[in-house]
Parts: structure tokens; C-alpha cells; sequence
């Protein structure tokens, strides 16, 4: 009695795994007893089979020591499980050579050729295929799948195959259910095509056509190839009957594709499709948002931005990383920061101040989203605000020495007088904080804002004192006041000489070869001024 005669004697539908177990124990037990009979050996890999002991099963196999078709097709179908196709197909094909007339062998080494895209291969095996059917149902699928690989190969779908045309729904549906299930992307794209040709008003193969060019496209896009990507989801875009999710995702990709195209305003357009199909969709949202700031329409993108943050704080039902709970929250965060971020560079205080407040709510206490507000309060001229977050700061931080300096940023610095306190604050934080790198970067910006200042009070003292320069060179002298240009240039000398005073006191507190080298072409401007002065009144 050969293998080829033995019947599968385990049941396969609703058989309990321990009876597989049992039966496998049995025939160990039968084995290791000497029976060395190849029927042993078969029902012991079947055992092993249907626990899902793929190696055992094998191992089993192996053992026959002459094997004979029937112990192939179970090689293959073992070699399907471990997903290594090229062994199933040796397999197959020894087992179809070993019995031409077995339909299991030929079928599943016919499907395994559809799977590895070996279409020659396949269309040469189909009539063998056909031939052995032991079903009428079985011989017409095989017929249209013949019809259908003979199309493609007459040109890409454009042949008409009535066969194709006029399929019975449920053939239909197990053509669609063989295309899908390939595992092999552009076989399935490449027949799927051919199919939705044929039959142009069916909306289920239309959707299929649909759904595998959805994913090829992703995988091209994914591979960097947007070209390749965008004309082949392009056509699709003119396809009528689409369902509502695949629209979403077609005109959603072809916006990506769009914008790593470089066009933008074509990635907006199609986006905003998109948006309208999917309002809810905080994805769709972002892409539209990060589209407009590409297109330089930043106005535009801040109500997509908003709409992103909204669904994504309401929780809306996105993935996330395997054990990241709070990813969707730092998320936000992130985003939000990078929005202040963005427009504060600008100088755009208000618009900054909008998001750097909403990612304060997802981390109240967070210390670099508390500096970011006081900052912000400060540049928008809200002291009670910034003071208010100055407490919340010293709160969460109560040792930090730079916060002292931040209490000066408060101070509205208008005259000589404001400057020189300020000044002589700034060296007493110093002191109390030697050696602190913040505290010195700190105070080294905070001088360097103050030193433009300083020279624009040197500039309108020096505009004051051009003016009694002219009057004093062009006015007769009887006509001039000398009391009163005394007592102007007195003035002037004592500002002068005050402003002198408070440039000594800047050059300490600096670092920075730029801030040395313009406080020092100050204080030069000053002297001679001060001279100026002196020859005046002389």
C-alpha cells in the first residue's frame, strides 16, 4: 500500500487539537516500536500538520525513505506554511511529475507559479489544469482564469473576453478572493487591472482595482519613487462609483504625492477633497495644514492645525505605537511647540502665544513651556501675565538663579537711569551666582539688548548737540545766548559723562568680542563728544 492510498483519517472541521495530539502520540509510540511503514510515517506528519508543528511534520515526512506524490504535495503545502514559495514549487512540481493525473498537485503548483508571477508558466499549465477538474464549478473557474491571464497577455485588458464579461457573481467573487490573497502586490495589481477592464460596471471588481493600486501606490511612495506613485493613482482619480473611504485615501495620497513633488498648490487641492470626505480624520488634517505652510499659505494652515490638535486632544481613534499610551498626547505637544516655535522666530507674538498656551495645558508644569509664556507675556507688553508665570516658575524650580534675571526683564528700560539700575542688578545676580553658565549667558544677552539702546541715547545727545553746533557757527556772535548754550552744553557734557559711567560698567559684564568691540566704539564716540563739550565751553 503506497502513501497515495492512504486517506486523511483526522478530521478537519471542528476536531478538538487534543485529538490531533493523541492520534500524533499514538503514532510516535507506533514509530519508535520499529513500525517503519511509510503509512506511519504519513499519518504522523498529518498529526503534526494539524497542531501547526510545520518542522516535525517535515521531519516526519522525511523519513519516508520513497517518497512518492502524495508526500511531495505534502512537502509543498508545508513549504506554503513557512512561506518559502520557491520549495513549494519544486515540491509541487515533483509531485505533479510523480502523478500527472493528480488535480491537488496540479492546482496548487499552478497557484504557487500565479503567486511567484511566473504568468508563461501558468498560462501553460491551465489546459493540464482544466483537463483534470474533477468539477464542473472547478473547470470554469480554471476557464476564466485562463481567459483573464490570456487578455493580459494580449494587451494589458484592452482585448475583450466575453467569458470575462459575463461571469457568474459568485465565480467573481473567488476570482477577486485567489487575486487578493496572492501576497504578491504587482501580480495582483497587474491582473486586477486586466480584470477591471473586462468589467468596467462591477462595482466589487472596481473596488479591488481600487484598493491594490491604494497600496501600491503607498509602497512606491514608501520606496521614495512620488513620480511612479502619483501616475498610477492618477486614472483612478477619474474613476466614478468609488466608495467614500477609498476616495479618501486616493485624493489624501495624491495631495502627498503632490507636495513631495514639489506641487504645492496641486497638493492643497487635492487635499482639500480629502478633507471634505474625512472632516474627523486628524491625519487628513495635518496633511492639510503642513500643505498650506508648503504653499507659503501660513494663514491657511493655522485652522487645519487647530482642527489637528482638537481631534487628536478629543482622542480620536489613531494608531499608536505598540506600548506608548501617551504617544497621541506628546504628539501634540510637540506639534504645538513647534508652532510657537515657528512664529516666534517670526516675531509673531500673538499667534505663538496661542500654542505655546495649549501645549501648557497638555503639561502645566513643564518648565520650557512656562519660560516660552513669560517670554511671550513679556514681548506682548502683559507684565501681570508674566509675572504671574514667573511664579509658577519658581514654583517648579525654586533654586534656579536665572530666574532673578528674568524679574529684570520686567523692567521698562527708558532712560540712562532705568539702564543703570538694570546694569547694576545684572552684576549683583553675578555675584550671587559665580561660575553659572546660564546666569552668564543670561546677562550677556541682556546687555547686548541694552547696548543699542545706549547708542541711541549717544545718537539723540549728539543730534542735541549738533544743533548748538551749527547755531554757534553760523549766528553772529551777538546774536547768540552763550549763558544759555552753557548751560545746554553742561547739560549735554553731564549725560555724556553718565553714559561714559554706565559703558564702563557694561564692558565687565560682556564676553562677546562683538558687544566689546561696539560698547568700546561707544564709549570712543563719547569722549570725543565729551570734548566736544569741553571746547564749547572753554
Amino acid at each position: 500500500m503506497s502513501t497515495g492510498d492512504v486517506a486523511e483519517v483526522f478530521p478537519t472541521d471542528g476536531a478538538p487539537p487534543a485529538r490531533y495530539a493523541e492520534a500524533a502520540a499514538l503514532l510516535e509510540r507506533a514509530s519508535h516500536a520499529g513500525h517503519t511503514a511509510p503509512e506511519v510515517a504519513y499519518m504522523l506528519a498529518l498529526a503534526y500538520k494539524r497542531q501547526g508543528k510545520t518542522p516535525e511534520a517535515r521531519a516526519a515526512l522525511r523519513k519516508i525513505s520513497k517518497p512518492d506524490a502524495a508526500v511531495f504535495l505534502q512537502m509543498g503545502l508545508l513549504s506554503l506554511r513557512e512561506k518559502n514559495l520557491a520549495q513549494a514549487e519544486g515540491e509541487f512540481s515533483r509531485a505533479a511529475e510523480m502523478d500527472p493525473d493528480s488535480f491537488p498537485a496540479c492546482y496548487n503548483l499552478l497557484l504557487t507559479r500565479l503567486t511567484l508571477g511566473h504568468l508563461e508558466l501558468v498560462r501553460a499549465l491551465l489546459p493540464r489544469a482544466i483537463e483534470l477538474a474533477d468539477s464542473v464549478d472547478e473547470k470554469r473557474f480554471l476557464t476564466l482564469l485562463q481567459a483573464l491571464l490570456s487578455a493580459g497577455q494580449a494587451g494589458n485588458g484592452d482585448a475583450f473576453n466575453p467569458a470575462l464579461a459575463d461571469m457568474l457573481p459568485a465565480d467573481e467573487q473567488r476570482l477577486l478572493a485567489l487575486l487578493w490573497g496572492l501576497g504578491q502586490l504587482d501580480v495582483s495589481h497587474s491582473l486586477l487591472k486586466v480584470l477591471a477592464a473586462a468589467r468596467p460596471q462591477s462595482p466589487p471588481v472596481q473596488e479591488a482595482f481600487a484598493e491594490v493600486v491604494l497600496v501600491k501606490a503607498k509602497a512606491l511612495m514608501d520606496k521614495g519613487d512620488w513620480l511612479h506613485a502619483e501616475r498610477e493613482l492618477s486614472p483612478l482619480a477619474r474613476v466614478k462609483g468609488l466608495t467614500r473611504a477609498h476616495q479618501t485615501v486616493l485624493f489624501n495620497l495624491l495631495g502627498l504625492c503632490s507636495c513631495l513633488n514639489q506641487d504645492f498648490g496641486g497638493g492643497v487641492r487635492y487635499l482639500a477633497n480629502a478633507v471634505k470626505l474625512a472632516n474627523a480624520d486628524a491625519r487628513i488634517a495635518q496633511n492639510m495644514a503642513l500643505a498650506y505652510e508648503l504653499h507659503g499659505e501660513v494663514a491657511q494652515a493655522d485652522p487645519q492645525w487647530n482642527r489637528y490638535f482638537d481631534l487628536l486632544t478629543a482622542g480620536a481613534d489613531l494608531p499608536r505605537p505598540p506600548g506608548q499610551v501617551d504617544y497621541h498626547d506628546r504628539l501634540a505637544y510637540e506639534g504645538l511647540v513647534r508652532l510657537g516655535t515657528r512664529y516666534s522666530e517670526r516675531e509673531r507674538w500673538s499667534q505663538a502665544l496661542g500654542y505655546v498656551q495649549r501645549a501648557q495645558r497638555h503639561r502645566p508644569r513643564d518648565p520650557d513651556v512656562l519660560e516660552r509664556l513669560f517670554h511671550l507675556y513679556n514681548h506682548l507688553k502683559r507684565p501681570e501675565d508674566a509675572r504671574r508665570t514667573l511664579r509658577q516658575l519658581r514654583e517648579v524650580k525654586p533654586n534656579e538663579p536665572q530666574y532673578d534675571l528674568f524679574e529684570l526683564d520686567l523692567v521698562e528700560v527708558k532712560n540712562l537711569s532705568d539702564i543703570d539700575r538694570m546694569l547694576g542688578e545684572i552684576e549683583r545676580v553675578m555675584k550671587r551666582h559665580p561660575n553659572d553658565a546660564r546666569v552668564e549667558e543670561r546677562a550677556l544677552t541682556m546687555v547686548g539688548n541694552v547696548v543699542p539702546l545706549m547708542h541711541d541715547l549717544a545718537e539723540r545727545l549728539t543730534d542735541e548737540l549738533s544743533k548748538v553746533q551749527t547755531q554757534v557757527r553760523n549766528l553772529p556772535n551777538y546774536k547768540i545766548n552763550w549763558s544759555a548754550v552753557s548751560d545746554v552744553v553742561r547739560d549735554l557734557q553731564r549725560e555724556y559723562q553718565r553714559l561714559r559711567k554706565i559703558t564702563n560698567k557694561c564692558l565687565p559684564l560682556v564676553s562677546r568680542d562683538e558687544h566689546r568691540r561696539a560698547i568700546r566704539d561707544l564709549a570712543d564716540l563719547i569722549d570725543r563728544k565729551i570734548e566736544v563739550c569741553r571746547s564749547i565751553l572753554r
